[in-house]
């Protein structure tokens, strides 16, 4: 049987984006789909259990892809993890549900121009998606391929961290995605009962054996073939080194996120003309946005020794693992059905009525940027900048597809994020000094004790520039927008190109003030409306 070469619809990416435009496409029954992935298929078992996530990332499913030396964070450069497996990020992820604020969908209609997707058109996408274990209402489905969940097995850490927020004065929440995101308390999660819920179990595994359906993995892609203004073939390698080309006889849609969606397009003559022409790239479409608007969530993780309460230390290692191991296998409890990371808050730190600082609580301290792993029971406040005002750009390095990108991270260019992680580190300090959790403190590790944390101490800001890092959520790079300078227009449609769209968190003009990955699963289930509209 000859194998197939031409679809209706080539999904490239296949990520949490590509998994969910695929799934729905493929539904239809009467449209042939192609699904392109780089990575391979999520069979590694550590990838499904909630326990395990912070193991995969020394594993092959994650790409680390390093920016440029930035000089906002002293000359070091930005490490960004990446999925490279289907369900891409939703397959390695820390598993928090999160879908933004109001205003953040808000602001794309009105400031951004992008009408059709504010809010109150979103909502829909979110409730649809959800099969919620304890919510139902206004904001919440019930019925949805992705089971949302409280957490399997909360830490008393995380609930010391919760009440010491409430004694320093931020409200009580039960839903970070609800009326209003300000709060603490216990996360809502992409898993149940100890099992991730990606977004390749949930929407792709359902219609694999359908035959509308054909995944490819380990493939990358080369370049789109344009012919003339028309998007009509996707060249790329396989997995032995093979060259093939698929052709689309509808549409081509990009769902390789943020990095690998604007690499295709400039790879393919659809970018900025004078770097395409330096590199002898054919230019097809003078596209200067594209790569254009990289931002992405950064932070610093506020970290104490534990003393009288015990952390995660160590329990992956020897009696404690089998242990975790045995209570997994056979009653899926224990720590290896937590998602670990299962509790925080969204704080207002300027009283403007806008949280601007996500704080992640966690009984295990990360190391520093370029440190080796920290030994020791101890707990961490991870405290990200939640909108984001710095700016960069992705560049390619070469024409050669094999070679990586440049990207300018610029992380901490913009002076007001600088302010903002400056407050938000402080006001984690302050919930670090309260009741029920300072009786439980040893020693602080960052920062350091005795510290001056004014806005004023050049140590201070050395120190966030020296810690800060990427929180994995790159964003803005193929924008969507009215305007002339957006990459694509409000359905998604690459402009100067026909049979052509992005569907992935690159579209986004802002980032959202959170977890990024809800809104991408909605932006790709809005263009498989669109799609299968037309």
């Amino acid at each position: 049987m000859a194998e197939q070469t031409e679809f209706d619809f080539i999904v490239v990416g296949g990520g949490a984006a590509g998994c969910v435009l695929a799934a729905r496409l493929a539904e239809r029954g009467d449209v042939t789909v192609a699904l392109i992935e780089r990575g391979p298929m999520d069979r590694r078992p550590a990838i499904h259990v909630a326990g395990a996530f912070p193991r995969l990332y020394d594993l092959p499913e994650t790409d680390m892809v390093f920016s440029e030396p930035d000089p906002s964070l002293g000359g070091r450069p930005v490490r960004v993890l990446q999925g490279r497996v289907i369900g891409g990020g939703s397959s390695i992820g820390a598993m928090v549900y999160m879908r933004g604020q109001r205003q953040d969908f808000d602001d794309w209609a009105e400031r951004h121009g992008c009408a059709g997707w504010a809010y109150d058109d979103m909502l829909p996408v979110f409730r649809r998606h959800e099969a919620n274990t304890r919510l139902d209402d206004a904001y919440h489905g019930t019925d949805g391929p992705v089971v949302v969940s409280d957490p399997a097995a909360p830490h008393p850490v995380s609930a010391r961290a919760i009440d010491a927020a409430i004694a320093a004065g931020v409200p009580a929440t039960q839903d970070f995605n609800g009326a209003r995101q300000e709060g603490a308390g216990w996360y809502q999660v992409y898993a149940h009962r100890g099992r991730r819920q990606s977004a390749a179990g949930c929407f792709l595994r359902p219609v694999l054996k359908r035959e509308t359906l054909t995944v490819v993995t380990g493939a990358t892609v080369q370049r789109l073939r344009i012919d003339g203004r028309r998007a009509t073939a996707v060249e790329l390698r396989d997995k032995a080194g093979g060259e093939r080309i698929l052709r689309a006889r509808r549409e081509i849609v990009l769902t390789a996120g943020a990095i690998q969606s604007p690499k295709i397009l400039m790879l393919s003559g659809i970018g900025p003309a004078g770097d395409l022409n330096r590199l002898g790239i054919d230019v097809a479409c003078d596209a200067p946005g594209v790569g254009a608007n990289y931002h992405d969530h950064h932070g610093a993780a506020v970290t104490w020794y534990l003393d009288g309460i015990q952390g995660l230390d160590g329990q992956d290692r020897g009696r404690n693992a089998l242990r975790n191991l045995r209570d997994y296998v056979l009653h899926r409890r224990g720590l290896l059905a937590s998602t670990h990371v299962d509790a925080g808050a969204c704080v207002d730190t300027t009283g403007s009525g806008r949280p601007d600082v996500q704080y992640n609580f966690a009984a295990f301290a990360p190391a520093g940027p370029d440190m080796p792993r920290l030994d020791g029971n101890a707990m961490v406040m991870n405290t990200t900048i939640m909108q984001t005002r710095s700016r960069g750009r992705l560049g390619l390095r070469s024409g050669n597809p094999a070679d990586g990108v440049t990207i300018l991270a610029n992380a901490l260019d913009d002076p007001r994020d600088l302010a903002t992680l400056r407050r938000g580190v402080r006001m984690a300090c302050r919930f670090y000094d309260q009741s029920p959790l300072r009786e439980v403190l040893g020693a602080p590790i960052w920062p350091p004790a005795g510290l001056d944390m004014s806005d004023a101490s050049e140590t201070f800001e050395a120190e966030i520039r020296a810690r800060a890092e990427s929180k994995g959520h790159p964003t803005g790079t193929c924008r969507m927008g009215p305007d002339a300078e957006a990459v694509t227009d409000l359905d998604l449609r690459v402009r100067g190109i026909d049979g052509l769209r992005v569907a992935d968190a690159s579209v986004m003009p802002a980032i959202v003030s959170g977890n990024t990955q809800a809104a991408t699963l909605a932006i790709a289930d809005r263009a498989a409306d669109a799609l299968l509209r037309g």
